[in-house]
């Protein structure tokens, strides 16, 4: 990935943008959930999946602008149409854990030591997540869109607009990773940390298959993974989701 001396001040200025102004929207919009009563939220979390799935295109569009009008290769961002060796193992991998998943999620009301762990885990985001089956087609978009453009935001243009300023790669992905986990903040602590993770994860995904597109693919399983668990989990019987929790 070519680097230049220096970053260029619009892409300096866009940078600062997307890592302080995605967090501060993510902020706001879990506050507002937290705020909300039980009989809002299935009205409420509807409008602000659409305000996330809206700032996150409207930033990939103005990042592929910008890189068109200066002339960057596509290539630069991971988005070459051409994918390595290691994609399909990495596909293999998650087809692999969806099958050996399947039985377990099917018998999630037989187990209320896996509920209760499940709600532990979600409980950053349980209000962000839908609670139906009703809410599922609404959530869908917002799990394709994070998962297409957080990569281009992050693992592409991040990635490469770091590296332009510390000049070597590992350093580059560690700190894009880190700015990924902050953007998750709203999620406290342990979601900061595992979305670092996340972001370490579906660097190494860019780096073994050479593009974006499997990343792409791995992160929106991910987010449709945690939107069927959270339905799952919600949508279980009271009695057996208070058992063991």
């Amino acid at each position: 990935m070519p680097m230049n001396p220096s970053l260029p001040v619009a892409d300096a200025v866009l940078l600062v943008l997307m890592v302080l102004g995605l967090p501060v929207r993510a902020w706001l919009a879990m506050r507002r959930l937290r705020a909300a009563g039980p009989g809002e939220l299935p009205r409420l979390r509807p409008k602000l999946w659409a305000r996330a799935i809206g700032t996150q295109w409207l930033l990939v569009v103005v990042v592929v602008a910008l890189w068109l009008l200066r002339g960057r290769p596509l290539g630069w961002l991971w988005l070459n149409a051409h994918v390595g060796w290691g994609a399909g193992g990495i596909v293999l991998g998650l087809a692999l854990i969806a099958l050996i998943q399947q039985p377990q999620r099917r018998n999630l009301a037989a187990s209320p030591e896996t509920v209760a762990r499940l709600r532990r885990r979600l409980e950053g985001v349980g209000r962000l997540l839908p609670a139906s089956r009703g809410e599922w087609p609404g959530f869908v978009p917002l799990a394709l869109t994070a998962g297409i453009c957080e990569e281009i935001l992050f693992r592409g243009y991040v990635t490469w607009a770091l590296l332009q300023v510390v000049h070597v790669f590992w350093l580059a992905a560690l700190l894009q990773a880190a700015l990924f986990g902050l953007a998750h903040a709203y999620q406290g602590t342990r979601g900061v940390f595992l979305t670092f993770g996340a972001g370490v994860f579906l660097t190494g995904v860019v780096w073994i298959s050479g593009s974006l597109w499997p990343a792409m693919l791995a992160h929106a399983l991910l987010d449709l993974n945690a939107g069927d668990l959270a339905i799952r989990v919600a949508t279980l019987p009271a009695s057996r989701s208070a058992e063991g929790a």
